[in-house]
């Protein structure tokens, strides 16, 4: 199935790239290579591997 293709390029995107790519750049990434998929589609199949991107920057602190 096509879901599964795609896991694994995303997978692969994922590692690639330290680990640090979450959903906007690797749906990017994959549209470069030439596999037209939507966003939400990447978003969900990373729930699905249970992959997340680096949260970057610091916590914002008041009072």
């Amino acid at each position: 199935m096509r879901d599964e293709e795609l896991k694994e390029r995303i997978q692969e995107v994922y590692t690639s790239n330290y680990r640090v790519y979450g959903a906007r750049k690797i749906w990017r990434e994959l549209n470069r290579q030439g596999h037209t998929v939507a966003r939400c589609t990447v978003e969900r199949l990373m729930r699905e591997l249970g992959i997340t991107g680096a949260v970057r920057g610091k916590k914002v602190i008041t009072t």
